[in-house]
Order: structure tokens, then C-alpha cells, then sequence
């Protein structure tokens, strides 16, 4: 008996079992018959045809070209990021050096006014109101109302940045 014979006899078990009111029986002789067929493979190159198809239609996304791979791109990124910041503490030292001299006589002088205060009679709630009047001025002048918008605009930076690092990080394929 041959393939065809045996595939012939299979289909007249399934369809005698059909008939019947087995259907157990039914559906092992169809899963022997579809288990004795043979599929052909597709055509060369009928899957790369179906994705274009369907990525023109904008069912599928066609995939993204990336030249590096993340960990490049966050090794680049690191590198960019020390180098920034090793040339503006460079750039900045000189201002920082002088800052930090005027912060200690700043913190000294506060001290000998809160310490005279006390001595002239100041109580606690004179003395706040005083050091908050102190600050707020020291707030209001340019160079530190500046100062505080570059500080939140390198920190948006570092945001955006990060959140781009994350996002890439994500999509990738794992």
C-alpha cells in the first residue's frame, strides 16, 4: 500500500467516523490524516514581501536603523557628561574659589549679628524675621536669581537626557 493509498484510507476512516456518532474516533483519524500531510515551504523571500506589505499599510512598524547599540550610546553619553563637566568646574573654579570665601565671612559676620542681637535683646522671633529679611534680599539680586535658573535649566537637561537614556533602554531588545 502506498503513501496515496494509506492518505486515501485515512480520509475514509475520518469521514466513516464522521458519519458515525464517534467523535473521539472522528478526531483521531483527522489528526492522523492532517499528521501525514506534507507542507510545502514558502516561496524564497515571502516573508520579508508579507512585512513590507503590511508596513506600508501601517499595520507594523518598520524596524528602527540603529548605528549603536545602548550600551554605546550610554557609554558616549557618560563620556560627554564627565568631560562637560570636568571643562566647567575648569571654566568655574576662579568664581567657586571666591564664592566659598565670601559664604565663610558671610557665616561669620551672621554669627557675631545673631550673637549682638542677643546681647541687645532680640528675642527668637526678632531675630527670624531679621535673618528672613536678610535672605530674601540676598534672593532678589540678579546674580543669584541667574545662578538659580541655570541650576534648574542643567537640571532639565540632565531630566530630558535621562528620560531619553531610559526610553532607548526599553525598546531595545533585550
Amino acid at each position: 500500500m502506498g503513501p496515496r493509498q494509506s492518505r486515501a484510507s485515512s480520509v475514509g476512516l475520518w469521514l466513516d467516523a464522521e458519519r458515525g456518532s464517534d467523535q473521539f474516533t472522528a478526531d483521531e483519524a483527522l489528526q492522523s490524516l492532517l499528521g501525514r500531510l506534507v507542507a510545502p515551504p514558502p516561496p524564497e523571500g515571502f516573508a520579508a514581501r508579507v512585512m513590507a506589505a503590511a508596513a506600508e499599510e501601517g499595520l507594523v512598524r518598520p524596524p528602527a536603523r540603529r548605528r549603536w547599540s545602548s550600551s554605546a550610546r550610554l557609554v558616549a553619553w557618560s563620556t560627554v557628561g564627565v568631560v562637560a563637566s570636568i571643562v566647567a568646574l575648569g571654566a568655574l573654579w576662579p568664581f567657586l574659589v571666591r564664592q566659598v570665601v565670601r559664604l565663610l565671612n558671610f557665616s561669620v559676620q551672621g554669627f557675631v549679628w545673631i550673637v549682638s542681637g542677643v546681647e541687645g535683646g532680640l528675642d527668637a522671633w526678632s531675630l527670624m524675621a531679621e535673618i528672613g529679611r536678610a535672605v530674601g534680599a540676598s534672593l532678589t539680586t540678579p546674580q543669584v536669581t541667574a545662578s538659580i535658573v541655570g541650576i534648574e535649566l542643567v537640571g532639565v537637561a540632565a531630566l530630558y537626557a535621562l528620560h531619553r537614556l531610559l526610553s532607548q533602554d526599553k525598546e531595545s531588545p533585550q
